[in-house]
């Protein structure tokens, strides 16, 4: 049972957001994150032309890392000793609603699924395509069904193996930290009766999300976002930074 919980956690993430950002969009951000009661996180990010750049903090040092789609690596690189690993980039490497994602076809974040089409709709006033998804879980079969805004690439109703039901609804446009968004409430009901409710704002320019709210106090959000072309430089390993294997590295 935890298993088919988790499985649909899993495909909740993958089809509740965009998953593609425009390529042609290239900016700059401060993200941050924070739980109920928390000390707020925050890093930096620079997205160039299928390229990620991520800079954080931890333990009063910094960390960078390089998701390069081109050269499908990931550079981790350590600032304070001048060094660098570079390892190959995993399949799932970039799984964040706030983030340009490594494929156009949400069934391909989905390794472990089989997805059928089953038509074309329209939900909402808006022309959506049904998906059905099923997942093997040892002797069972999982089957899930998913409404996904041929627009936004985002899943506007989504009826789950254990009955549940999710549904994106379009509040309104709203401006938010200097730039136009859509605001969209996200519902799941429970057959307990129970209903989750997180709000999610989406930004048609850069299409992702932008900000997030979740249920118990959980947000994260883009800000100071910059749109603009950004330096080759910032994502490849500096000429005087010694590069490190990764097999010593963790050892």
């Amino acid at each position: 049972m935890l298993r088919a919980v988790a499985i649909i956690g899993v495909l909740g993430l993958c089809l509740s957001v965009p998953v593609i950002a425009d390529p042609g969009v290239q900016f700059s951000a401060k993200a941050v994150q924070s739980a109920a009661g928390g000390q707020p996180r925050e890093s930096l990010i620079y997205v160039g032309e299928n390229q990620v750049r991520m800079e954080r903090w931890q333990d009063n040092a910094s960390m960078v890392e390089i998701y390069d789609l081109n050269a499908k690596r990931l550079l981790l690189l350590m600032p304070q000793q001048k060094m660098y690993m570079q390892t190959e980039l995993p399949e799932d490497a970039i799984n964040n609603p706030m983030l340009p994602q490594t494929t156009h076809d949400f069934c391909d974040t989905l390794p472990d699924a089989s997805c059928k089409k089953l038509g074309n709709e329209s939900l909402y006033d808006r022309s959506v395509s049904k998906w059905e998804v099923t997942v093997n879980n040892g002797n069972r079969v999982l089957r899930s069904l998913h409404w996904i805004d041929d627009q936004r690439s985002m899943s506007l109703r989504d009826v789950w193996p254990d009955a549940s039901v999710t549904q994106m609804k379009l509040i309104g446009m709203v401006y938010l930290d200097g730039r136009n968004t859509e605001h969209w409430q996200r519902i799941t009901a429970f057959i307990s009766g129970k209903k989750d409710i997180s709000m999610q704002w989406y930004d048609p320019e850069l299409k992702i999300i932008t900000r997030e709210e979740l249920p118990g106090g959980f947000f994260r959000a883009l800000e100071d976002i910059e749109v603009a072309p950004q330096p080759a430089s910032l994502f490849m390993a500096p000429t005087d930074y010694r590069q490190i294997d990764t097999n010593a590295a963790g050892q």
